[in-house]
């Protein structure tokens, strides 16, 4: 949900078959894996969520979706560019354990009673004109709460594929499963955050 992030990619150029599908991701939501009606996971009686939606933005979706984003890539300075990917097991290691956590965020964000924000929580940073408030991206999950349930499913599904590339030490499946769920994310945002947000130069 968070805008800050959004310039992150300018300094970093991710090596992701994403362009071009990143612009059908933002007009064509995921198909609905459940009805409305089974949109959200109810806890067991006496329990209840804390954090709302923009803090699991802010940690840990951000910073370990991130994360990922950034350890397979190719990196441009002025000395040239170079490709980075991890090298130790435990390096690997590091990112299957972001990669789990972002993983059971999903969860997190369909569990019955988590708010976009708390009474007066706003957004870090400036905002845009474009952007919904937290009060009209709440109204937007309750209209439409299937689609939300969907993308948070799609991000699960591409981050289990990260995990699987992994595994395996594939860093092209890795790209590609970064690239699945980097459309997760920004078709999501742009259904419930940003939807009049201008698209990058040449989508």
């Amino acid at each position: 949900m968070s805008n800050t992030k959004r310039s992150v990619r300018a300094i970093i150029s991710l090596v992701m078959a994403s362009t071009l599908v990143f612009a059908a991701a933002c007009t064509k939501p995921p198909e609905p894996a459940q009805s409305a009606a089974t949109y959200s996971a109810t806890l067991p009686a006496g329990m209840k969520t804390s954090a709302s939606i923009l803090d699991l933005m802010l940690e840990p979706i951000d910073t370990h979706a991130d994360a990922l984003w950034e350890a397979v890539a190719t990196v441009s300075t002025i000395e040239g560019t170079r490709d980075v990917h991890p090298e130790t097991d435990e390096e690997w290691a590091e990112l299957r354990h972001k990669a789990h956590v972002l993983m059971e965020a999903s969860n997190l964000l369909v569990l019955d009673g988590r708010r976009v924000a708390h009474p007066g929580q706003k957004v870090e940073g400036p905002g845009e004109s474009t952007d919904y408030t937290p009060e009209q991206a709440q109204a937007e999950i309750e209209k439409d709460p299937a689609t939300f349930t969907a993308f948070a499913a799609a991000m699960q599904n591409a981050t289990g594929q990260i995990v699987a590339a992994i595994d395996s030490r594939s860093v092209e499946e890795y790209l590609n499963a970064g690239s699945a769920l980097q459309e997760a994310c920004e078709g999501c945002h742009r259904r419930f955050w940003y939807p009049n947000s201008p698209l990058p130069p040449g989508l």
